[in-house]
């Protein structure tokens, strides 16, 4: 898979999605993006992974569709999870070296971090990791304040979001709506 980031430079983009129950963490995908020309960005990993509960609540499973025995067939424990992410996914990735995408930035990193999954900062150097928010993006590129869920934007940039409120699926609608802000934003 190869996309196209208009001006951006950085060696490495993560577009990660997250679903949550309140503050717990449900499933995280994440699409690893290594730079191979000029705004030219190939997909170098991909990780999604469920995290096995107990209970989820009731208003989550309506919204997502995941279900506790989903989750108990096909899930990990949460420790499993951050380890996968961390050790694995991004084990070799300089994260000064990276710009995190998601919808909803701040609030997905908030989640994050309240379950030992760190994408703020680099717990080596201290130095935030740079993010890119494309509701907030939208918000500014677009100059409106309605109309800015994923899959408004997704299906206005031309990407069709089956499975909403799937991590994978967003995740995927994320790069379509990064990669078409990129454009309109680098025509002005």
């Amino acid at each position: 898979m190869i996309i196209y980031a208009h001006n951006i430079k950085y060696p490495y983009l993560l577009v990660f999605d997250i679903e949550f129950d309140q503050t717990t963490l449900v499933q995280f995908c994440g699409l690893l993006f290594k730079r191979v020309g000029d705004g030219i960005y190939q997909l170098a990993r991909s990780c999604n992974q469920y995290v096995a509960l107990n209970k989820v609540s009731y208003p989550f499973q309506q919204y997502t569709g995941i279900t506790k025995q989903f989750l108990q067939d096909n899930g990990t424990r949460l420790t499993d999870v951050v380890q996968v992410v961390l050790d694995e996914f991004l084990e070799d990735v300089d994260k000064s070296q990276m710009l995190i995408v998601s919808h909803g930035l701040k609030n997905d990193r908030k989640i994050l971090l309240e379950n030992k999954l760190n994408l703020m900062y680099d717990e080596k150097t201290l130095k935030d990791i740079d993010g890119y928010c494309t509701f907030c993006h939208a918000k500014t590129i677009l100059k409106r304040n309605n109309n800015l869920k994923l899959d408004d934007l997704a299906r206005e940039c031309g990407f069709y979001l089956d499975g909403a409120h799937n991590a994978f699926h967003d995740a995927w609608a994320t790069v379509a709506v990064f990669t078409w802000l990129q454009k309109l934003e680098g025509e002005k």
